[in-house]
């Protein structure tokens, strides 16, 4: 049968109010009886409940997330940080992975609400009104990862897409490039590939170059949607000498297609990725990339929903991080 805190009181010789603020309130107990409570748990093998303390502490020491399936992609990165933050401070992570169709659904936020989150941590930062609605109506805290610079909201922590759409576009025209195709996530649904795809349009357009309707697919993020999307923009027979993918995942995919119908990389086809990846060093040839502060974003987070937590303050202003290009060996001066 397991330990109860009884037995942790019989074992220590004090009463159970006192180990159960050694506990959950160690700051109202002296060192000397808190060490003895510490041996006898460990001792006995107890393991405080979570109802339990839940009614002492007024939490549950939880904190729910919201991220929405988008195939293989960088967020799992951000949310091992982001678990590995809140463990540091004996929390768990609570998390809903609706599929990315099903993003504005209120259900996974009702669900992870019912279970008596102390915070919420959002995906982006283009919610359903109703979302909004349903937090500030439990008076939630709430960070939001992978935020777009553009009408970023308190609590969020991300970058600036467009930004790093156009750090990709300068270093393919600075290589002569001005014939271009892309691989993309889906615009309408995903606004951080939206605004990817519209400075890579201005950007474009502004150097000189070209990028066709004709030459963009739209698709999931992984690798063989990469392989998939390439052969489908080999068969438009439409000449190109720059291939722009919207992660790793799809470049590598993409890469592996090109070398199928014999194109060189990057000597007939440069080709770059978003958010370099653990594995961009080691693809072949090795992947030029935009840098995206996946690990930084949910380390970030962690601290942000615990310090409004703690505090019970506001939000604090939104951090946007830097992105950088990462060059490697897949790009190279385009051959006329």
């Amino acid at each position: 049968m397991p330990a109860s805190l009884q037995d942790v009181a019989r074992m220590v010789g004090v009463s159970i109010s006192t180990v159960s603020r050694a506990l959950h309130r160690p700051e109202m107990v002296d060192a000397q009886t808190r060490e003895r409570v510490n041996i006898a748990v460990t001792a006995l093998g107890y393991v405080p409940q979570g109802i339990g303390r839940a009614l002492v502490s007024g939490r549950t020491y939880t904190v729910g997330a919201v991220v929405p399936r988008m195939g293989v992609s960088a967020f799992a990165q951000t949310i091992q940080a982001l678990r590995h933050g809140l463990g540091q401070a004996n929390y768990t992570l609570l998390l809903a992975q609706p599929p990315l169709k099903e993003q504005h659904d209120l259900r996974p936020l009702k669900t992870l609400i019912e279970r008596g989150v102390d915070g919420v941590v959002l995906l982006g930062n283009d919610w359903a009104p109703e979302w909004r609605n349903l937090i500030a109506k439990h008076n939630l805290p709430v960070a939001t990862i992978w935020a777009d610079a553009k009408e970023a909201p308190a609590g969020a922590i991300g970058f600036d897409n467009y930004e790093s759409g156009k750090q990709a576009a300068e270093h393919l025209l600075g290589l002569g490039h001005r014939k271009f195709a892309l691989i993309s996530g889906d615009l309408a649904s995903n606004l951080r590939a939206r605004q990817r795809y519209q400075a890579l349009l201005e950007t474009i357009a502004s150097g000189g170059g070209v990028l066709s309707r004709k030459l963009i697919v739209e698709t999931d993020y992984g690798f063989p949607e990469g392989f998939e999307a390439t052969r489908k923009l080999l068969e438009t027979g439409e000449s190109f000498t720059a291939l722009i993918c919207g992660n790793d995942y799809l470049a590598h995919g993409a890469m592996a297609c090109l070398r199928e119908h014999g194109q060189r990389i990057p000597e007939d086809v440069s080709v770059i990725g978003f958010n370099d990846s653990e594995f961009a060093p080691y693809t072949y040839p090795p992947l030029t990339t935009i840098h995206f502060p996946s690990l930084e974003i949910g380390a970030r987070a962690a601290q942000t929903i615990l310090d409004s937590i703690e505090s019970k303050g506001p939000m604090p202003a939104p951090q946007m991080l830097p992105t950088y290009l990462v060059e490697r060996s897949s790009t190279g001066p385009a051959i006329v």
